[in-house]
């Protein structure tokens, strides 16, 4: 089934969202616990990477949510800039 849908994802955006989006809302619809903080697939560095951040131990459970985001933001110096964050969906992250 991942392998199907990751050539659905290529193939054709629309065809993407066709299947993520009712998954996405499905997940949401379920998922009713107070602190779901992080609402992203995460991000796992290969073995090779070696990208381990430091994170407080009561973080250590959002490991791979807090991963994506430091991955994503970390290719670029934001010392001293104002970023805000843009996204789409329900948000929790």
């Amino acid at each position: 089934m991942d392998i199907l849908l990751s050539i659905f994802s290529r193939v054709s955006p629309r065809l993407r969202s066709f299947f993520f989006k009712p998954w996405y809302q499905f997940l949401a619809r379920s998922y009713q616990k107070h602190d779901w903080d992080f609402m992203n697939y995460g991000y796992a560095p290969v073995a090779d990477q070696n990208q381990v951040i430091n994170l407080r131990a009561e973080d250590a459970n959002y490991r791979y949510y807090i991963q994506l985001y430091a991955h994503v933001a970390g290719a670029v110096d934001l010392r001293d800039l104002k970023v805000l964050e843009v996204g789409s969906g329900r948000g929790g992250g």
